[in-house]
């Protein structure tokens, strides 16, 4: 995996927040002028947005490498703003009251297991983001969330499995197909203030 630095995530947030004021203006998505060529690399990404007292505002991302780092932290910036279904609309005026966290997603890859109860060797807490898919749909889980709410792997997989909209033990019944990714995740300490690292393992 291509390695990213706190500059590099500083930089993504900031096209993040740019992309929300500007849609929020206009509507339209943001055009960047000469980005880097590192940035323009294909890769996932996920942009969550959160208040002051870390609650979650939105979040949405393209798990797949179907597009550009930049495009995608464009796009998914603007979707986690406006368009998240579970929380109201972001009012452009907040985006410099907002904290910002960008993800950027390897390429997922299939756990392939022989009996259900591997796959909690093969997850690792605090890695590890997981995709559950099974007949009726799929669910994605970053790695930083089961560490923000304390999950160990069997409450993580059955997270996973509740996210898709399926029993929560569905995995324990071997009826997923699972799929797993790392993530360097950057996250701001205050509203367009410092950026760290939110996770640490990748």
């Amino acid at each position: 995996m291509q390695e990213w630095t706190l500059e590099d995530g500083k930089y993504l947030i900031d096209i993040a927040r740019q992309s929300i004021k500007y849609y929020g203006r206009t509507k339209r998505y943001i055009q960047v002028q000469n980005p880097s060529e590192k940035y323009l690399v294909k890769a996932g990404a996920f942009v969550t947005i959160k208040n002051r007292q870390r609650e979650l505002l939105g979040c949405i991302g393209r798990p797949y490498p179907s597009d550009t780092l930049l495009n995608n932290v464009i796009v998914s910036a603007v979707d986690a703003a406006y368009y998240d279904p579970r929380f109201p609309p972001l009012r452009p005026e907040e985006a410099d009251n907002v904290l910002i966290e960008v993800s950027i997603l390897t390429p997922p890859e299939e756990v392939v297991v022989k009996r259900a109860e591997d796959y909690l060797k093969e997850i690792k807490v605090g890695r590890d983001g997981i995709i559950v898919e099974w007949a009726l749909g799929s669910g994605l889980l970053l790695p930083q969330v089961p560490v923000e709410e304390g999950w160990n792997v069997e409450e993580f997989l059955s997270y996973g499995c509740l996210k898709a909209g399926a029993d929560r033990n569905l995995w324990r019944r071997g009826g997923i197909r699972l799929y797993r990714f790392r993530a360097y995740v950057f996250g701001e300490k205050e509203p367009n203030g410092e950026v760290e690292r939110v996770n640490l393992e990748v």
